[in-house]
């Protein structure tokens, strides 16, 4: 059992997953892209409930693409 907990962990990929908060910590470079994507200044707090869906979903393909 434990030998198949080490092996799943050794398979995630490189980002940080926050399993509390169901959070992805994305590199600054997959934030910068995703922000230009949808449109939004990168690290700004102005945008709508649709702009953040829509840069969490290309965050998440991103990262996905990463592995």
């Amino acid at each position: 059992m434990i030998s198949l907990l080490a092996l799943i962990f050794l398979q995630l990929p490189s980002y940080q997953y926050n399993m509390k908060q169901n959070t992805i910590h994305a590199p600054e470079s997959v934030s910068r892209y995703c922000a230009t994507a949808v449109g939004i200044p990168y690290a700004s707090d102005n945008f709508s409930n649709r702009e953040w869906e829509q840069f969490k979903s290309c965050t998440y393909d991103q990262m996905r693409e990463t592995k």
